[in-house]
């Protein structure tokens, strides 16, 4: 009989991980550009994208560390730093859910400029209507248990990214914006506070990292070939569609661009739609970071009943060894011998898969519904929970396991372990900048 290969395909691997990665910030890239000028803009998304896609590497690289298919932020701490395990999956937690948490706002902000007359609703309660109307897609989505099962919604998410991209093309070279919403045109930043300040948008646009280890979970080839191809072609995609919509939309409005450029353009039925897109996007972004976000409250309860209520892990949630599954995982001969897989399986019951799932849901709508802006506080959740996990948790990682198998790590061993440290110190440094501008305003 034929061998049927289960888990996800390199392809739905790397859809799922562009689309986690291309959010909302895509529309704000020309207001990046818009401080750091064409030429330094450009250099900033190369950065952001080079330091992120390793971070990406190194999640993929490290994952054989563990028993096959439980790689989490969790499981890899548990086995480096299991002081700071519940602390890290804290922060994930919060700044997944917040990231979710937004996506219902902006839904709640959009939709009333799209349709401006619901029957039997009061004007005044139309934000809340359409909260809540998102909930007949998001729900069922949220209870999906693989990233792999949300292949197809993310394809079509694309579709509405590709939408966008084509709609700011499209003005730029059709060059009908009035003149009086263009600006002016710089090559370089004016000042440092300038770059300061929209630093994290470009940073933060790229973090894919929350999803990185579901998505090396529910592979069907685990190798590090192969994830290190999932992980480039995300990554090139994703830096294509910001250069072009970040330089299209700048070279459009100039400096007078905001954060969303969709909204910018004069009234027409391809400026709604392109609104209808965004809606459309977030909406299927929304389960995309529901996801992680739960994995991490279950690992908070696992701990919570592990080590508050002296529990004892389940006998599986030992030290086991998979040979064969993380032989595989390195795949091409020239990789390094693969390092026999060390810490806990966190259990996941269906019960407590559902409880999380609607605490988590009731939450978020109440929230989406009482509050109107989450910026201040997405911003600071943002500046430390998103360098955790795109930058310094990777590279904290990387030092700690790569080579640790070995008495005398390979060169290439040696030079990954150092851009680990490099990776950590980078993160810490974006942290610090990322908070610095947004509690002061800079």
């Amino acid at each position: 009989m034929p061998t049927i290969v289960q888990g996800a395909s390199t392809a739905s691997s790397s859809i799922s991980l562009t689309k986690t990665i291309v959010g909302a910030g895509l529309l704000s890239m020309p207001l990046a550009f818009s401080t750091d000028g064409l030429v330094f803009g450009v250099f900033i998304i190369l950065l952001a994208a080079s330091t992120s896609g390793y971070g990406l590497f190194l999640q993929a690289y490290v994952s054989r560390y563990v028993p096959s298919k439980n790689a989490t932020f969790f499981n890899l701490c548990s086995i480096t730093y299991p002081a700071l395990s519940v602390v890290f999956d804290f922060a994930i937690a919060i700044q997944c859910f917040g990231s979710a948490l937004s996506y219902l706002v902006l839904i709640g902000e959009i939709m009333p400029t799209i349709v401006h007359h619901i029957p039997l609703i009061a004007p005044e309660h139309y934000r809340t209507f359409w909260v809540l109307a998102s909930g007949l897609i998001c729900v069922p989505l949220s209870f999906l248990k693989n990233l792999d099962s949300l292949k197809y919604t993310s394809i079509l998410g694309l579709v509405a990214i590709a939408y966008m991209v084509l709609l700011v093309i499209f003005h730029f070279v059709a060059g009908d914006v009035p003149q009086d919403l263009r600006g002016t045109i710089g090559l370089f930043p004016e000042s440092a506070s300038g770059v300061f300040s929209t630093f994290s948008i470009i940073v933060f646009a790229y973090t894919g990292h929350q999803n990185m280890f579901s998505i090396v979970n529910e592979s069907n080839d685990r190798s590090l070939s192969n994830l290190t191809r999932v992980i480039s072609l995300a990554v090139v995609v994703s830096s294509a569609l910001f250069l072009l919509v970040g330089v299209s939309g700048y070279l459009t409005f100039g400096d007078l661009v905001s954060g969303n450029v969709i909204l910018l353009y004069p009234a027409g039925w391809t400026t709604t739609l392109g609104r209808f897109s965004i809606v459309f996007m977030v909406i299927f972004s929304f389960p995309l970071m529901f996801h992680p976000a739960r994995i991490s409250v279950n690992n908070i309860v696992f701990w919570v009943q592990t080590n508050v209520g002296k529990s004892q892990p389940e006998e599986q949630s030992t030290t086991f060894s998979e040979s064969t599954e993380s032989t595989a995982l390195l795949g091409d001969a020239q990789e390094l011998q693969a390092p026999k897989p060390r810490g806990l399986v966190v259990p996941f019951p269906d019960r407590t898969f559902v409880i999380i799932t609607l605490i988590l849901l009731i939450v978020a709508y109440v929230l989406a519904i009482s509050v109107t802006s989450f910026a201040f506080v997405l911003a600071i959740v943002g500046a430390t929970g998103s360098t955790a996990i795109s930058f310094i948790l990777p590279g904290l990682f990387g030092y700690k396991l790569i080579g640790s198998e070995l008495d005398d790590p390979s060169v290439l061993e040696t030079i990954f372990k150092n851009l680990s440290l490099g990776l950590t110190i980078w993160g810490f440094v974006v942290m610090v900048l990322c908070l610095y501008t947004t509690i002061t305003g800079v």
